[in-house]
């Protein structure tokens, strides 16, 4: 007999658990992508805290993506692709495009800001 209650459970909880074991991999080199609210930037220090669908994540800026990080809108949704670097250590920004919120670099491309193109 189908239960559809139970069969979406266990398509929810296959989910959960596999973003859990992407979003901490211990593969260097590997590439991921999160679309998640800011919650803090710590521009001296290179790091923004994000919400991975799974827990809170802190994230390394590339040193090309350093002097960009304090533009960030704390609140706003942010699309990032990120290089992991294994276990303990922090993934490390390689993108990012801002989905929602002002920002002076709604777009960087992994060596600078690309301004969005003016609407006619």
């Amino acid at each position: 007999m189908f239960r559809p209650f139970a069969f979406i459970l266990v398509i929810v909880f296959l989910t959960l658990t596999s973003t859990l074991s992407w979003a901490f991999t211990d593969e260097p080199g590997k590439e991921g992508s999160f679309y998640s609210p800011i919650i803090r930037v710590v521009p001296d220090q290179g790091f923004l805290l994000i919400n991975s669908g799974s827990g809170i994540l802190w994230l390394k800026a590339s040193e090309a993506a350093m002097p960009h990080l304090a533009k960030l809108p704390v609140g706003g949704l942010i699309d990032v692709v990120v290089v992991f670097q294994g276990k303990p250590n922090p993934p490390i920004i390689k993108l990012w495009k801002l989905a929602s919120g002002d920002s002076a670099c709604p777009e960087f491309d992994g060596k600078q800001c690309v301004l969005p193109a003016k609407k006619k």
